[in-house]
């Protein structure tokens, strides 16, 4: 059964003693503010859960003359957490006329990548298969320049958008008493609770969490792990 927002903004007023919607210091507006900072800002920093890996799909070709290529460039709604993500690129062999993949190498770093390419000299770089991408920011930037078009495959984990009012749903049912306690919790210590509440709220904050991430391991439990060399 799906679970809405307003669902989970019911439980974060009983979980915080406000049930008073008329309460200005807890209007559904700052409930719902603390609900995305939440989802948005914490949630992917505090636990991974397999449904919010993604993939990233699109294209390159030689109409670049830098080989950078923006977030809207290649029209990612989801921005990736700068974490754990592999990316794919596609190779056409001339001789079977058929196309595979090949490992796109990822920096994080720019002076790693740029000590390896140089700055700034685009102009005299070779165009050829691209090997490695630069991930920094909102930007992906390859070399070597591309000289036709590729098809490119980034796998990581999205970043979680904001829910732009309580009409909507939940992502997931069972993210449902998770973020209401995580959003309670924020809410609490900025409105400096007494210790005795905050504790309280923390608690189950801290249970909810436990079952979250008991499900996560549930799920990867099932997995072989693959050695990465």
């Amino acid at each position: 059964m799906t679970r809405s927002v307003t669902q989970c903004l019911t439980i974060m007023r009983r979980a915080l003693g406000r049930k008073n919607v008329n309460d200005p210091d807890a209007s559904p507006e700052i409930l719902l503010s603390y609900l995305n900072d939440a989802i948005s800002l914490t949630m992917s920093d505090d636990v991974k859960v397999f449904e919010n890996y993604g993939t990233l799909s699109f294209t390159i070709d030689d109409s670049t003359i830098n080989g950078v290529y923006t977030f809207n460039d290649v029209g990612a709604a989801d921005q990736f957490v700068n974490i754990g993500i592999e990316a794919f690129i596609s190779f056409e062999d001339p001789v079977n006329r058929s196309t595979s993949w090949n490992s796109l190498q990822i920096y994080e770093d720019p002076g790693e990548f740029y000590s390896i390419w140089g700055i700034n000299n685009s102009l005299i770089l070779v165009r050829g298969y691209p090997t490695m991408m630069l991930y920094y920011g909102n930007e992906f930037v390859f070399r070597t320049l591309p000289d036709r078009e590729y098809l490119v495959h980034i796998y990581g984990y999205k970043q979680i958008s904001d829910f732009p009012d309580q009409s909507g749903d939940l992502p997931f049912d069972y993210w449902l008493r998770y973020l209401a306690y995580l959003a309670a919790s924020n809410y609490a210590r900025d409105f400096r609770y007494p210790p005795d509440q905050l504790a309280l709220i923390k608690d189950g904050y801290s249970h909810e969490r436990k079952l979250l991430l008991t499900r996560r391991h549930n799920q990867a439990k099932t997995n072989r792990c693959m050695p990465r060399f």
